[in-house]
């Protein structure tokens, strides 16, 4: 890409802007992939320095950072970290000032809002701005994973977002597996396996709050004493993340031949009446709308009760 368009390249994308730690003025190239509720960037570029406010940015938006070349220097207002090849680091939309790329290099850069991974709340505020080793588990096998999907993304379709979600779970899985290094290790341990028992089971119609809690033997008072200081309730998880699936499936041609009514009772829905009002009421169209093309906006599950956003995904 010509120097004079790298600027307005990642202005556009990112809201920084480069800076100039040589007498070579910066350049670099800029790869986009939309993968359903991800956004995923490949970057690379000369030596510069890369710098922002986080302008138009929320903090409730998440970037992941994965170098494939190249180390880096990212600063933000409470901290700075160093991250090389084989290693992970994410931050939150809001907060990015200065990036010190002092040699030649290649990063992936993840996009996502917070709800859209299927990780507490509380532990994604502890993962912030912490360096995760990729060597082994599921960190493994992202860098490569990444990259693939962006190089075939535009050919993927209606698999894009499917493939978007595969990622997601491959970034929670590195995560967890990671943990954090703090004193509730096992109340975060606890509130995955509560995510992960749900997530596995959401086409069955009788997951509710209390089988949650008998099957990870506990009583229905400590799951919900577990959950308190989340945003959301495991009942509300459960609710979108249903309908989260379905919007999935009436969007993708594989399932056309799948009646509005057959996707609703494959996921769970007592009924198909039941599954249209749910469905409105989150996102603000009807499932037969949504089938042909209209995608609506979310409604975020906990105004209800004063919360705001999205469940975890």
């Amino acid at each position: 890409m010509d120097p004079e368009e790298w600027p307005a390249a990642l202005g556009k994308s990112f809201h920084l802007e480069p800076a100039a730690i040589s007498d070579e003025r910066p350049s670099g190239m800029l790869a986009r992939a939309s993968l359903g509720r991800l956004a995923a960037y490949q970057l690379s570029g000369t030596p510069q320095m890369i710098r922002g406010g986080g302008r138009g940015k929320s903090a409730d938006l998440l970037l992941v950072a994965v170098p494939l070349r190249g180390s880096g220097l990212l600063c933000q207002v409470d901290s700075q970290v160093r991250v090389s090849p084989g290693q992970l680091v994410m931050g939150d939309g809001g907060g990015l000032l200065e990036a010190v790329l002092a040699q030649p290099w290649t990063f992936t850069m993840l996009a996502f809002e917070r709800a859209a991974i299927s990780l507490p709340d509380r532990f994604l505020r502890g993962s912030m701005r912490r360096v995760v080793t990729l060597d082994d588990g599921p960190g493994a096998v992202l860098p490569g994973f990444i990259a693939s999907a962006i190089r075939q993304g535009p050919s993927m379709g209606s698999a894009a977002e499917r493939i978007g979600e595969a990622v997601l779970h491959l970034i929670a899985g590195t995560l967890g597996a990671a943990g954090l290094p703090d004193n509730d290790a096992a109340a975060d341990a606890q509130r995955i396996r509560v995510i992960g028992y749900a997530r596995r089971h959401l086409t069955e119609a009788d997951l509710t709050h209390d089988r949650v809690a008998a099957a990870l033997h506990m009583s229905p008072r400590t799951l919900h004493r577990l959950f308190e200081d989340e945003p959301y309730t495991v009942t509300e998880y459960i609710r979108v993340q249903r309908l989260a699936a379905a919007r999935r499936d009436l969007a993708d041609p594989l399932f056309r031949h799948r009646s509005i009514a057959g996707v609703a009772a494959h996921w769970g829905f007592a009924s198909q009446a039941h599954f249209t009002r749910a469905f409105q009421a989150q996102y603000g169209v009807t499932p037969s709308a949504a089938r042909h093309g209209e995608t609506g906006q979310t409604v975020a599950p906990g105004s209800a009760r004063g919360d705001s956003g999205v469940p975890w995904a």
